[in-house]
Order: structure tokens, then C-alpha cells, then sequence
């Protein structure tokens, strides 16, 4: 019995033997049948049908009618494959939660390229998922809607979204639901998701609409450096739109640029506590700093940007990635506004 190539190709491609697709195909194309049909139908070997119907129950593909011979029935493929999707589902949720649970060491860099503009997206929508402190989306407009419900969810997890856009749609709903800083800036062509310093996903040239953009997601240094450069020059020509601080008490950021920012408009009518994670720059020590925030530098033209915190010892400078002139180096920043 003929099988169309590409129905053959794409079901070896999920795990599936000569033996289980031939008899899936011919279940589905001439109905319920016997062991004998299906054998004469299908040109399997009459002793390996019931150890192929064996597996084929177990993927939830083919179900058994009791008699005398038995029937065997094909669910439907919109029926089996709903079904397969949603025990794909549990084992990823359980890979998951299991590599959470894993104390990781230190990996080496990589980077993954995608295949099409939907798997971009959800390589986009991991990397919001994985962020702790704070995510910067540099996003044209006609592409907010489709990240919508997950800059929702982010800023829900007590994650500050820093949020570059060329019009500012309506962001009522944002309201309450957590730290949100909306900047315009007019030039975007692509989408851009870089969470907690660690990892950037770029989606380039999205706002042309090509068939594949070339996308990637990143955990290099030097692409991670490059796409915070970027940012910057992005953060230098944008406007800040709006400021929702839905948890004052809890304010994080990852870039510096972000953090000396808040200050310098907030330090002259609020005092400013942080809770930093910091490398000792001379040492390589890491340590968590405790303080009241007393000033800041942020000069694009120097290319410095810190924070000023002034400890129970001295008044010690922050700055962000790859740090030099400071004292420490964080990416890790909590600000409680008082």
C-alpha cells in the first residue's frame, strides 16, 4: 500500500517504526479492522501486527473493539495528535521543573538559530520566562500584541520590564501589575529580548516581514556586549513615556544605565535603599552590599554609568557589565524606594 512520502517522513521524524505507520495509514484509510485485514492490507508480516497494535495503544493512536476476532480502531489524527502534544507537554513541564531543581554549574557559551518566525517567538518567551531581575524588549509596535500576555506575566513574577517601543499603545491593564519603564524610539526594526544581562534573543528585521528572519538566541559575552551597546545607543535617543512602579519596595535591574537612570530622577524625592550582588572588582569576591543610594554617574560620553551606595564602611561604586573603573560589578540591583 503506497503511503504519501511526506506523511512517511514526517511520522519516523516523531519516533514512528515502518511497521506503526503502515498500520496507522491503513486503519485510518479502510477503518476498523481485524489482525488478518490489517496484515493483508498493509504487507506487514502477520506475526508483528499485534506487537505493532501493542505500541500503537500505548502512543494513544489506536484503540481495541473486544469480539471474536478483535476490531482495531485509529483515533482520528487531530485526536491523536491532541493527545501526543499534551504528553509532549507534561514531560517538557517536567524536564523543567527538574532542571530547576538541578544545581547547575557554569556552562559554556552557545547560540541557537531558529527555524521560523514562531519558534523565535517561543525562544523569545523562554528567555522572559527564565529572567529574575529585569528584561529589556525592544519591540516595534505592530509586534506588541503578540508579547503582550507575556510582559504581563513577567512583570507578574516581580520581574521589571524595561519596554523600547515606536508607539505607545494602551497599557491600562499594565497598571498595578509591577515595575514597567515604556521608552519610544522611533528607528526599530528588530525584536530584541535580553533578560538579566545572561541572554539576548534577536529577531532581525522583523518589522519587513520576511518569510524567515534570521533570528537567534545568545548566551555569548561578546553578543551579549554588543546587543547592550546597542541598547544603549537606543536608550540615548528614546524618550521615557511611562513610569508604573507597581512594587516600590522591590525595584530590580539588571543594566546600569537602567538603574543610574531611576536614580537621577528619583534621588532628590526619595530616599533609595539597595540590595546589590556585586563582584569585588580587585578581588573577583562576589558579595551582597547593603546601603542608602547617595549618587550617581551616567555619561554616555565617558561611557560610565554607576550607582553610589554608601555602605556601612565607605561609599563604594557600582557599575554594571563588564566594569572597570568601580569598585564592583552587578547585575543583580534591588532598589526600595522610601
Amino acid at each position: 500500500m503506497e503511503i504519501p512520502p511526506e506523511i512517511s517522513h514526517a511520522l519516523s521524524e516523531i519516533g514512528f517504526t515502518k511497521y506503526e505507520i503502515l498500520t496507522y495509514w491503513t486503519l485510518l484509510v479502510y477503518g476498523p479492522s481485524t489482525a488478518k485485514e490489517i496484515s493483508a492490507k498493509s504487507g506487514i508480516p502477520y506475526n508483528r501486527v499485534y506487537d505493532t497494535i501493542s505500541s500503537l495503544k500505548l502512543r494513544g493512536f489506536v484503540t481495541e473493539i473486544e469480539g471474536t476476532p478483535k476490531i482495531y480502531a485509529a483515533y482520528s489524527p487531530r485526536i491523536a495528535f491532541f493527545r501526543f502534544k499534551k504528553e509532549l507537554e507534561d514531560i517538557m513541564e517536567k524536564l523543567e521543573i527538574e532542571l530547576k531543581n538541578m544545581k547547575k554549574e557554569e556552562q559554556r557559551p552557545a547560540i541557537w538559530r531558529s527555524r521560523s518566525f514562531d519558534e523565535a517567538i517561543e525562544m523569545f518567551r523562554e528567555s522572559l520566562y527564565s529572567a529574575k531581575n529585569e528584561v529589556i524588549v525592544v519591540t516595534p509596535s505592530e509586534f506588541f500584541e503578540t508579547i503582550r500576555g507575556d510582559l504581563l506575566r513577567t512583570l507578574e513574577k516581580g520581574v521589571t520590564v524595561s519596554l523600547y517601543i515606536d508607539r505607545i499603545p494602551d497599557l491600562s491593564e499594565f497598571r498595578g501589575k509591577g515595575n514597567l519603564f515604556v521608552r519610544q524610539f522611533y528607528k526599530l526594526n528588530h525584536l530584541i529580548g535580553m533578560a538579566d544581562g545572561r541572554e539576548v534573543v534577536m529577531i532581525q528585521n522583523v518589522s519587513f516581514n520576511p518569510t524567515l528572519p534570521p533570528s537567534f538566541k545568545a548566551t555569548y559575552p561578546e553578543v551579549i556586549f554588543s546587543q547592550y551597546s546597542l541598547i544603549i545607543e537606543i536608550f540615548k535617543e528614546s524618550s521615557l513615556e511611562a513610569e508604573y512602579l507597581g512594587n516600590p519596595q522591590d525595584i530590580r535591574f539588571f543594566a546600569m544605565f537602567h538603574a543610574a537612570d531611576f536614580v537621577k530622577r528619583h534621588i532628590n524625592k526619595n530616599t533609595i535603599t539597595a540590595e546589590i550582588v556585586g563582584k569585588n572588582i580587585k578581588t573577583g569576591k562576589v558579595e551582597t552590599l547593603y546601603g542608602n543610594v547617595v549618587g550617581y554617574t551616567l555619561s554616555f560620553k565617558e561611557a560610565v554609568n554607576n550607582i553610589h551606595l554608601e555602605t556601612e564602611k565607605s561609599v563604594v561604586k557600582i557599575g554594571g557589565m563588564f566594569a572597570v573603573i568601580e569598585d564592583y560589578e552587578s547585575t543583580e540591583i534591588k532598589f526600595i524606594l522610601g
